[in-house]
């Protein structure tokens, strides 16, 4: 079973920020719907996927999220490591 996108974005903000996820100084909800979030990122009943990138902010680091699911984690608050995650 692959991975949600919610799931994803927590994982990599983490990685990025070098903590455990349940360490994270923000959580998922705090800045988007999770549900809302893995509905936008599913494939349809057809096998299509929305083509398009959300962009938001957590934990002190930018999250783009491109149209398959995958993930760009790049930290804004001192540092510029960037993580890129596809579930």
């Amino acid at each position: 079973m692959d991975e949600s996108v919610s799931l994803t974005v927590v994982r990599a903000v983490a990685e990025a920020k070098g903590v455990d996820p349940m360490e994270l100084d923000e959580q998922l909800h705090d800045c988007v719907d999770p549900d809302a979030l893995d509905r936008l990122f599913e494939s349809g009943a057809d096998g299509q996927f929305w083509e398009g990138t959300l962009s938001f902010t957590m934990a002190g680091c930018r999250v783009d999220i491109e149209g398959r699911g995958t993930v760009v984690v790049t930290r804004t608050d001192a540092s510029t490591a960037s993580d890129t995650v596809t579930p």
